[in-house]
């Protein structure tokens, strides 16, 4: 029979601790607004036993600040969370991300605390947090209850970003700080060692609880959690027939639920197993199972039941351990198996650690301390003043005192912008292609013949590929690529009228003998591009002699939208094709009408005509170019206020782009139609916007419109209306998004304005 020993609660800690809590309280007073995400009960998991515990001990620290606190879904509908739960978010939803961050930006948020686990956030390796992370304006405090030594690409990129976007990193053992210094390279002054929180109970004598449990006079061996296969049960089970010959009353308590992923996938399976392996082993008499997700305060009161506590877990990695903290706070010894956690927090005595899975080491560590008493009492002892600084009350103060500390010193978070990535894959491109030139149209990724052929596209096409030669080396079947669409853009200028033919059909016969003024001026630039580009030298001798024989007639194209292009187009001929003095006379002659039409219209519309229509930035943008080049400082002037509108008009509440949509092209933007009037929104808007920015930004140098212009590319990326990217892997773009999500066709237009986007940005230096 155990002997049990009342142990005195030692004063002197206690009153530390006291002293301690108070200081902390007066100091972190000016904590006023504050935010702290991650899983929230009823969702059962220890992440979420967590948030709710941080949260409370901040709350209890800090009573008279404001909390905003973010429970994460993971499935259809928001769980029946508690009033503390202030809003919930769809782990999978990327546009609900950036919207919590307007939110939290215009609540004046002092500081964000994150619970980050690998697998509660929606995207690659939870990859939809940094959405939130890279627009709050508060200092970010993470809390990361896993540092992966060895990840995956994805894994490290998202924790790069956390890396990149935290003030703080908070880890709950050093080897956690350890890793995050080696593998990472995060410099020490980032890093906060804070061990996992814990209740704070007396040190009672264990039969004062084991009534409860039906195990008066007898030794009581525990593990608790949510039950699954890497909490490694079977190691102990395995051991009980040596442990029940020694103690011949034991009892082991296997506390807890079955973890909610194992329910779904193949139900109690896994626990039936333990059963069913106790009983061939001759000791079912010798485990209970208590298969329920318990309160703290009845987990605790099992612990204290506890003569030797046990966590034979099966993973190495395991940074932090919940119950290991629970344990050691109400003094309990501990066999364990060596993980990250267990070998720190249970070094010097204050713990035994066995190798994985062997039941015999187990065993015996175990029979030891039950048939020894005062080893017991002794390791119990080292154990409670171990956890001291465990105890939520300390925890709060550590994290309220390195937040104030933040807020304080208000160190900077760089905001780095979005990379733009690799260029986007070929293989759409020449998907769409055949030994004619590039398909107009498509449904799905199919090519649709029906559409044939059009000069615009094509054009399109042979500026990509002048542009995309700066950046690449181009293999024979590229350069045969461009030649193709040369050739179609040389065979469309019909010399006798000076247009450009536009459609053609499959059947290679013109359907026209002139397009409109805005192919005319599209393929115009592309043989200003072709000419100015690292293209092979006849390529380029052929488009300077074909823009030569164009230039007289581009002054009769007399749209708007082609006068815009067609002053990008002259802009950049300079130097390359044609006389210059004649170039900017024509330029003069060309921005005139176009400046005219805004001055005309800017009283009423505040724009270059009395309704929107498509390709919307290209008309501020021309303006900007010719003012720029002429000296003219009113046209300047206005073109800048043109694209401040129209990008104002192209922003959505939570700050994401959001392009002109097609229905208002006819009445002009407006918010009349609701929700449909916000759509169909085209790639080639963000392409012109985004183009149109890059421009603003050369021409000002104000960093501002570098920000406008990367807002545009990550559009394409999926910062939209719904969340979804318009890019796929290979180099595709579908046409646009309607009010039920992607249109799913992939026509040429939408590709190339990715692909060209993606030249603007990298030509840029982004």
């Amino acid at each position: 029979m155990l002997q049990d020993k009342h142990f005195a609660v030692e004063t002197e800690a206690q009153s530390l601790q006291d002293i301690l809590d108070r200081a902390r309280r007066k100091m972190d007073a000016g904590l006023a607004r504050v935010a702290v995400m991650g899983n929230f009960p009823p969702r059962q998991c220890g992440l979420a036993t967590f948030t709710r515990d941080i949260y409370a001990c901040l709350h209890e620290a800090l009573p008279a600040a404001r909390f905003e606190v973010i429970a994460m879904d993971d499935h259809a509908g928001p769980y029946a969370y508690p009033p503390e739960v202030t809003r919930h978010v769809p782990q999978d939803d990327a546009a609900a991300y950036r919207q919590l961050a307007a939110d939290l930006n215009a609540a004046r948020m002092q500081v964000l605390f994150v619970q980050h686990e690998f697998g509660i956030f929606g995207g690659p390796a939870g990859a939809h947090l940094l959405e939130c992370l890279e627009r709050v304006t508060m200092p970010v405090v993470t809390t990361l209850h896993t540092v992966l030594e060895n990840p995956n690409p994805d894994q490290r990129r998202v924790m790069e970003g956390l890396i990149r976007l935290s003030s703080t990193l908070i880890t709950m053992a050093h080897k956690g700080a350890d890793i995050l210094k080696r593998v990472y390279g995060v410099p020490e002054s980032q890093i906060l060692v804070v061990p996992h929180g814990a209740p704070g109970r007396s040190l009672r004598p264990t039969s004062e609880f084991k009534a409860a449990l039906e195990a008066e006079g007898r030794p009581v061996i525990s593990t608790f959690g949510l039950l699954s296969p890497n909490k490694g049960i079977e190691t102990i089970i395995e051991a009980l027939p040596a442990i029940s010959e020694a103690c011949p009353d034991v009892l082991y308590f296997v506390v807890g639920a079955t973890h909610p992923n194992l329910i779904l996938n193949e139900g109690e399976a896994y626990r039936e197993s333990l059963i069913a392996r106790a009983k061939e082993l001759g000791v079912e008499d010798h485990i209970r199972f208590i298969n329920r997700f318990m309160s703290d305060n009845d987990l605790i009161d099992v612990l204290q039941a506890t003569d030797v506590y046990v966590t034979p877990y099966l993973t190495e990695t395991q940074i932090t351990s919940g119950t290991l903290s629970y344990a050691l706070a109400v003094g309990k010894p501990v066999v364990s198996a060596p993980y990250w956690h267990a070998v720190e927090a249970l070094a010097d005595g204050i713990g035994v650690v066995c190798p994985f899975r062997d039941s015999a080491a187990f065993g015996a560590a175990i029979i030891d301390l039950l048939t020894d008493d005062a080893k017991r009492q002794a390791m119990a002892e080292r154990a409670y003043a171990a956890a001291l600084p465990s105890r939520w009350s300390a925890v709060a103060a550590a994290y309220t005192s390195r937040a104030g500390s933040d807020i304080r010193t208000r160190a900077p978070v760089i905001r780095v912008a979005p990379s733009i990535g690799s260029a986007p894959a070929w293989r759409a491109v020449l998907r769409l292609s055949d030994d004619c030139g590039m398909a107009q149209h498509s449904r799905y990724r199919l090519p649709d013949r029906a559409h044939g052929y059009c000069t615009d596209d094509n054009a399109r096409a042979l500026m990509m590929m002048a542009r995309r030669a700066k950046f690449e080396r181009f293999d024979e079947y590229r350069i045969d690529l461009t030649y193709r669409y040369a050739g179609f853009v040389n065979h469309a200028w019909n010399g006798d009228n000076g247009r450009f033919r536009n459609f053609m059909g499959f059947s290679r016969q013109w359907l026209d003998e002139g397009g409109s003024d805005d192919c005319c001026a599209r393929a115009f630039e592309s043989l200003i591009e072709v000419a100015r580009s690292p293209l092979p030298d006849d390529m380029r001798e052929w488009a300077r002699e074909l823009a030569q024989r164009v230039l007289p007639h581009v002054e009769s194209w007399d749209s708007q939208r082609a006068r815009a292009v067609v002053l990008r187009a002259l802009d950049a001929a300079i130097g390359h094709v044609g006389e210059a003095s004649e170039v900017l006379r024509v330029m003069a002659d060309i921005a005139a009408p176009l400046h005219a039409g805004y001055r005309h219209n800017a009283a009423e519309h505040a724009w270059f005509e009395p309704a929107l229509s498509y390709d919307n930035a290209r008309l501020p943008e021309g303006l900007l170019l010719a003012g720029h080049r002429l000296g003219d400082t009113r046209s300047v002037q206005d073109a800048m206020s043109a694209l401040v509108r129209i990008m104002g008009l192209q922003t959505a509440e939570d700050g994401h782009f959001r392009p002109i949509a097609t229905r208002a092209f006819a009445a002009g933007q407006s918010s009349d139609g609701g929700r449909e009037a916000l759509f169909d929104q085209q790639p080639l808007e963000a392409q012109a916007s985004l183009e149109a920015c890059l421009t603003a930004w050369r021409v000002t140098g104000e960093e501002t419109w570098k920000a406008q212009a990367l807002r545009g590319w990550q559009w394409f990326r999926g910062e939209n209306d719904h969340g979804l990217s318009l890019m796929t892997d290979d180099g595709g773009c579908f046409d646009g998004l309607t009010v039920h999500g992607l249109n799913q066709n992939q026509g040429a237009e939408s590709v190339l304005a990715l692909h060209l986007s993606w030249c603007a940005l990298k030509d840029a230096g982004l």
